[in-house]
């Protein structure tokens, strides 16, 4: 579960980008690239707040995984996390939440504390996940192809494209749709993905690979 919480909390920052000059979603998704940009937490929870954010996913992926648990034990047989049934799964997800969530907590504050990267993964597991966003950043852009806006509530389709590099070409292209809302100072925060069920079998098969290869 861990190694997938890295990837997703890479790629889902790597869609923070857009235009626009009067508030809506496509200036708050404008304003937390730039929070990430300047690595400027202070900013960034303006518009979203992680703790929030990270549970949500945490509990939608979790269902996401036990629903299609078999689907991924056959295909990937030498990964032990995929090689029980749903209902070990959520639960070991569920007595390994709070570790898994400071985890992200744990990047979240590297990233902004500009650590540096550390010789290996393992010397700093939150450092190198967190620089390695950095890198991938640049390897890649994000444009929103679609905006819809039903009175308080909005959801923005954001394709992700890499570009040539070995990085760009792990990217690949991904479709993200991404939920915001007016809080009650018609400020626009975002809350969440909507099609988690289209992205976790890519970001598994992602994950899958990074770890293959390098651990």
């Amino acid at each position: 579960m861990k190694k997938l919480l890295s990837t997703m909390l890479i790629f889902f920052a790597l869609t923070l980008t857009g235009c626009g000059r009067e508030d809506s979603a496509e200036n708050a998704l404008t304003e937390m690239q730039l929070a990430l940009s300047e690595r400027n937490s202070e900013k960034l929870a303006e518009r979203i707040d992680l703790e929030k954010f990270f549970a949500k996913t945490y509990d939608d992926v979790t269902l996401e995984l036990a629903e299609h648990c078999e689907e991924y034990g056959q295909k990937y047989p030498t990964d032990p996390y995929f090689q029980h049934d749903a209902d070990f799964l959520q639960k070991y997800n569920a007595e390994h939440r709070e570790l898994h969530l400071n985890f992200l907590r744990d990047v979240k504050n590297a990233y902004f504390a500009k650590l540096p990267e550390p010789s290996t993964p393992e010397e700093n597991p939150h450092a190198y996940v967190a620089n390695e966003f950095e890198k991938i950043l640049q390897a890649s852009t994000a444009e929103v192809k679609n905006t819809k806006v039903e009175g308080n509530h909005a959801t923005l389709t954001v394709e992700m494209r890499g570009d040539s590099s070995i990085r760009g070409k792990f990217i690949g292209n991904l479709t993200f749709k991404l939920a915001f809302d007016k809080d009650t100072n018609d400020k626009w925060r975002f809350t969440g993905i909507e099609n988690l069920d289209e992205l976790v079998p890519p970001l598994v098969d992602k994950a899958e690979m990074i770890w293959i290869t390098f651990f």
